[in-house]
């Protein structure tokens, strides 16, 4: 902009001398005619204005051209990984409403004042994927007004749609990852805000994306894995539906035992379709760990997912399989991140090395613990039709055959905020106790 003032400034200049030369000229007894000077000072004028317009239009070619050109952007880059220490850092919130106002703040202010060109706004697209997986941090807690953070979040997709229309209207041509990055981004929303509500009949978002398209490895895994959670969640649902468990969490000890009884009693029909479905799940998670192969956080998600489905394809087929490694290895991941992340939240207070402890943190134990939570309560449910149960379960290194309920309660890790995990911790222990 600085270069297109100096021009525009020079050219007056010029003008303006030009002028009161002219003028000092037809003044001088020297002078030429008032006919002369007048077509002299008209083709100078015509001459001036052609130069003019010349530059605003070079300029204004230049202008489009900077805006809408997409060399080098984010999306398009095949080695690009998360920094989650960087972010983890970022948002030292206390408490979900905290982290919530955070959140949105940070990608308003990234729309509003970091989005000008094409390659900026890839840039902001690429840091609101980057945030999807902290969402549920904000309303899977227990505390939080879900009706506000939608209405927020709404403003945000308006935003981010004005911003697409107006490069949209400018340049076509280099357009096809924004577009759908930001289709995946509002189907990720749209998925992760019906399973809040407990909702397993999703929506078909997620099928409108070109998922083959998108080239950035994130964007890629964050593809194939909520693909593979709407597989899993449809396969789920005809579960469910058929065997009039509907209401009731399968992943429970009293779930996982009806499912167990029921399983035999779905109908033919149904039971291809689910399937079906749960191996079109595992498929998708299978594409989406070779995407993150890089990442230090993705896989413990992702393993986890893949597990679940495992086990129920291992139901319904009554065909082996190693889902209880699959859900070793991701309760080994997000124990990882989670001693990274400590590492990073260690700070040294007058000699002593001290953990701040936010509600990121509490996110991804909580995480962690729903892990190892799931992984008992399939143990347990599915007791009766494996023999060698025991020798499984096992919490944090220590086996919990045979432990007293006192032992229990202080062996299981607390997380506040997150009532799911303390429910099956409770459940658990009474189970324990009682069968």
């Amino acid at each position: 902009m600085k270069a297109i003032r100096i021009i525009y400034v020079v050219i007056a200049a010029l003008v303006a001398l030009s002028s009161a030369f002219a003028i000092w000229i037809y003044y001088i007894k020297e002078g030429k005619d008032l006919l002369n000077f007048t077509i002299s000072i008209v083709g100078f004028c015509i001459a001036v204005l052609a130069l003019f317009i010349a530059v605003r239009t070079y300029t204004s070619i230049d202008s489009v051209n900077n805006i809408s050109k997409m060399d080098g952007n984010i999306l398009d880059n095949e080695n690009y990984v998360i920094s989650v220490p960087e972010l983890v850092i970022k948002f030292q919130c206390d408490d979900e409403k905290t982290l919530e106002k955070e959140l949105f703040k940070s990608i308003e202010l990234k729309l509003k004042r970091e989005s000008g060109t094409a390659v900026l706004f890839a840039d902001t697209l690429q840091y609101m994927i980057d945030l999807i997986v902290f969402f549920p941090a904000v309303f899977n807690a227990s505390d939080i007004d879900k009706g506000a953070y939608r209405k927020r979040m709404d403003c945000i997709l308006a935003e981010v749609e004005r911003r697409s229309s107006i490069l949209h209207s400018i340049s076509k041509g280099n357009s096809i990852q924004i577009t759908e990055t930001i289709k995946l981004f509002k189907a990720v929303i749209s998925y992760q805000s019906f399973v809040s509500d407990n909702k397993f009949n999703v929506h078909a978002d997620l099928l409108h994306v070109r998922g083959p398209i998108l080239r950035n490895p994130v964007t890629k895994t964050i593809y194939h894995n909520y693909l593979g959670l709407f597989y899993n969640k449809k396969g789920m649902f005809l579960i469910g539906e058929s065997l009039g468990l509907n209401g009731i969490n399968l992943l429970s000890i009293d779930g996982m035992k009806l499912v167990s009884e029921k399983i035999n009693l779905m109908s033919p029909s149904s039971k291809e379709d689910a399937i079906m479905y749960l191996k079109s799940a595992c498929e998708q998670f299978e594409r989406a760990l070779v995407s993150c192969e890089d990442d230090i956080m993705w896989p413990g998600f992702i393993n986890y997912n893949k597990a679940r489905t495992m086990l129920f394809l291992c139901l319904l087929t009554s065909e082996e399989n190693d889902w209880l490694g699959v859900m070793n290895s991701s309760i080994e991941s997000r124990s990882r991140l989670n001693r990274m992340i400590d590492e990073v939240l260690t700070v040294n207070n007058a000699g002593q090395y001290q953990v701040t402890n936010t509600h990121l943190r509490q996110f991804f134990i909580y995480q962690e613990e729903l892990a190892r939570m799931v992984k008992l309560n399939i143990l347990l449910g599915i007791e009766s039709s494996t023999s060698d149960v025991w020798s499984s379960m096992t919490y944090r290194g220590s086996n919990l055959q045979g432990k007293k309920k006192e032992e229990l309660e202080r062996l299981f890790q607390s997380i506040d905020g997150f009532y799911v995990v303390s429910n099956y911790q409770n459940d658990l222990v009474f189970h324990l106790i009682n069968d």
